[in-house]
């Protein structure tokens, strides 16, 4: 896609997501052709969309269709219902702790479908269909705008689609696509930060000065665009080189850079990034809430560590 292609895309998703109803954002992604797009270039689709949520606040269940497709594909059936139908499980924070494990997902005020989780049965991974609906809590918490629900795990049976090794393959590309995802929409968030700290920087004056014309200033503002500027390369990398590693790693670097920037543009705003009327703390907010989904910036380290000592080599990620 063009330099110019891709600016007009990203401009008429930004109107199309500040301009519609939460509830009807399916109805207009399909009616914009988004998962035409998604199939034909999903790196394109799935940059555009989730950075320009990022970057707006906005939101949209679209991190279902992203992952539903490699689980969808695994199912050898004639189930022909499409890709926004369906819920995604995907872990959070206390996901798989105490006597009712939690199971969260993404919905951004849409209608709650039928959930699609990977399982474990009798010593076997199992793609089941489950109907949350009747369990489902929406999660306020520190981000109450993001649209994440809470279902209980063992409220509910579980229709079994499919089991097998191709579920354990179908289901590590179905978090590797959601892990790209969100790596995305926290380098969108991440951008939006650093512009509302550049901008106060700019406007604020003590002594007479801007206060980015202090060394202090431009050296918190210049680590937070090199940080974002990792996430950015690591983001464009997992596409290059699609799999879960690369998928780990963007979102790993993602989390790390939306916190580092998060904090550096706290201590250039001041007391503004403290207030409600100041649009920071949902920034702030949405950072901390995407971290912790499919793996927080300290799990993902964890992970990353245990899979380099399981293969006993560091592989080359990308050519320097």
């Amino acid at each position: 896609m063009e330099k110019d292609e891709r600016a007009m895309l990203r401009d008429s998703l930004r109107r199309l997501l500040v301009e519609t109803d939460r509830a009807k954002l399916s109805t207009a992604l399909d009616e914009f052709g988004w998962l035409d797009l998604l199939a034909a270039e999903p790196g394109e689709a799935v940059a555009a969309l989730f950075e320009t949520q990022g970057e707006t606040l906005t939101g949209s269940p679209a991190v279902n269709a992203v992952m539903a497709g490699p689980l969808r594909a695994a199912v050898p059936d004639d189930d022909d219902r499409g890709l926004w139908e369906w819920t995604v499980a995907v872990t959070g924070p206390g996901s798989g702790v105490g006597p009712s494990p939690a199971v969260y997902a993404i919905t951004a005020g849409a209608t709650v479908g039928p959930c699609l989780v990977v399982i474990h049965r009798d010593g076997q991974p199992v793609l089941a269909e489950i109907d949350f609906a009747a369990t489902v809590e929406t999660v306020e918490g520190v981000d109450p705008w993001l649209g994440l629900v809470r279902f209980d795990a063992a409220a509910s049976a579980a229709h079994v689609l499919f089991r097998g090794e191709a579920v354990t393959l179908a289901g590590q590309e179905s978090v590797a696509a959601g892990r790209r995802a969100l790596s995305h929409e926290l380098v969108g968030v991440s951008r939006a930060m650093l512009a509302l700290a550049v901008e106060h920087a700019g406007e604020r004056r003590q002594f007479g000065r801007p206060i980015g014309a202090f060394q202090a200033v431009k050296h918190r503002l210049a680590e937070a665009r090199v940080a974002l500027s990792a996430a950015e390369a690591a983001a464009d990398e997992a596409w290059a080189d699609p799999g879960p590693l690369t998928a780990l790693l963007a979102k790993l670097w993602a989390g790390r850079a939306a916190r580092l920037v998060g904090k550096q543009a706290q201590q250039v705003l001041g007391g503004m990034g403290f207030t409600w009327e100041h649009p920071f703390h949902r920034h702030l907010r949405r950072a901390l809430m995407l971290d912790s989904l499919l793996g927080s910036t300290t799990e993902l380290q964890h992970e990353l560590g245990r899979s380099l000592l399981a293969d006993g080599r560091v592989p080359r990620l990308a050519p320097l």
